[in-house]
């Protein structure tokens, strides 16, 4: 499970930022009982006016996985992504940090690295097998010499690290190499951290990945039990094929060719985009009788029916694994009630034994509340807002004296927590009066 995600210099991410799912009364290197969950938060959402970096934040973590995951593959790239703070020259100069405080088979781990333009300036591993930090590896420049390893990580590494570029994570080589014991680590980290986000885009990919899983009986089930428990009118969903024209086939290599990449193989790619295009999800509606349910399409459902399924089949998901689901603008498509049944579902000890978590940003103010089941406790609630001079900052709820007969949602609106949007109101009336002056 997520301990800790720290940032720094990422977007307007200027200064060295964390996001805790530690308890606050948690103190020292692990539980003396050794039950992380017992010291953790199931839940954490965050809170701000627009544009204050809500999204940022997810966007670093998001970002850290996918360099992870891909950077293996980055040899031939003329820069490393790179995405600093660019409201002061200092900063625009300066290298990006990302860190992961994270459990895995009950023991901490601490892994970061730290990047430019230029590529991986440093990068480490650290874990806590016996509650004190022991060193797996440490790097401190982009070369294979500036890699140190402990002889507390077995396996080929000096070789391994050869193989790596500038460009190229150490971690992200190990699992191209098959490295025994950094696969985990890996896997924990690109597998077990998926990111949903508030876009078309994103949205889309989730439905393919719902398509691959329905597959398997047990995760049809689930997608039929989830939308049945949101009381959307559907008894039960299918997966079926149907023939492409060749039409539609023609369009479909001119589109793969847009997206065609060096080394790209042009006929896998086209074969499997259209055995994915014949796959379709159909939704079966309860009709006038029990006997004459009707079919509808996935492009004919609502907005809120195929958001509901996109992000709650991934949410059992890593319920079932023990992830962490990061889910932007949690309220963008689903009714206020469904996503608090969401945040619920990670938060019942029944539904999520091994203590899995989601990480949310919202607007919506009444998720603080008790729409269904528990609402957010104040462990559970941060908040985000920018400074005058254009810096997110971060900040949770346990900042701030909070009694158990506080109304948090009327408090945060009213201003007491800040993390509010600043209405200038003045200004904006004297420039409308000053447009209506010009055009008498």
């Amino acid at each position: 499970m997520l301990l800790r995600f720290r940032v720094t210099n990422h977007k307007s991410i200027r200064d060295t930022t964390e996001l805790v799912l530690t308890k606050s009364s948690f103190e020292g290197i692990r539980p003396k009982d050794g039950n992380w969950q017992s010291v953790t938060n199931r839940v954490v959402g965050i809170f701000g006016p627009n544009a204050s970096g809500k999204t940022t934040l997810l966007d670093a973590m998001n970002f850290a996985v996918s360099a992870i995951s891909n950077s293996s593959a980055w040899s031939d790239r003329d820069t490393f992504p790179h995405s600093p703070f660019l409201l002061d020259e200092e900063s625009r100069r300066e290298t990006s940090a990302y860190e992961f405080d994270f459990t895995l088979a009950g023991t901490r781990y601490i892994y970061g690295f730290e990047s430019d333009s230029g590529g991986i300036s440093a990068e480490w591993l650290y874990s806590f097998p016996q509650g004190r930090r022991r060193s797996l590896f440490d790097r401190n420049g982009p070369a294979p010499e500036d890699m140190t390893f402990s002889r507390n990580l077995k396996g080929d590494n000096i070789r391994i690290s050869h193989l790596m570029g500038p460009h190229n994570l150490y971690l992200s080589t190990a699992r191209m190499a098959n490295h025994p014991h950094l696969k985990g680590v890996h896997h924990y980290l690109t597998r077990h951290l998926p990111y949903a986000a508030f876009s078309e885009i994103y949205k889309q990919s989730r439905i393919r990945s719902v398509k691959k899983w329905i597959e398997e009986k047990e995760a049809l089930q689930q997608a039929q039990s989830l939308l049945r428990f949101a009381d959307l009118g559907i008894d039960r969903i299918s997966l079926e094929e149907t023939e492409v024209d060749e039409i539609m086939q023609t369009s479909m290599r001119k589109a793969v060719k847009v997206f065609l990449k060096e080394g790209d193989d042009e006929e896998e790619l086209f074969s499997n985009f259209l055995e994915e295009q014949k796959k379709v999800i159909s939704f079966w509606h309860r009709g006038p009788s029990a006997e004459s349910p009707q079919r509808l399409e996935l492009n004919s459902e609502s907005s809120g029916t195929v958001a509901w399924l996109a992000l709650a089949l991934p949410a059992l998901r890593e319920i079932k694994y023990g992830g962490v689901l990061l889910v932007d603008e949690i309220d963008s498509s689903l009714h206020p009630r469904l996503a608090s049944a969401l945040i619920a579902m990670f938060k019942s000890p029944e539904i999520n034994p091994r203590g899995a978590q989601l990480v949310f940003t919202s607007h919506d103010t009444s998720l603080m509340g008790h729409l269904s089941g528990d609402g957010l406790d104040k462990e559970e609630m941060w908040f985000s807002e920018k400074s005058p001079d254009g810096v997110t900052e971060l900040f949770p709820l346990t900042d701030f004296p909070v009694k158990k007969d506080h109304n948090v949602e009327r408090r945060y609106l009213g201003g007491r927590y800040g993390a509010v949007p600043s209405l200038a109101w003045e200004e904006l009336a004297a420039s409308l009066r000053a447009e209506v002056e010009e055009q008498v």
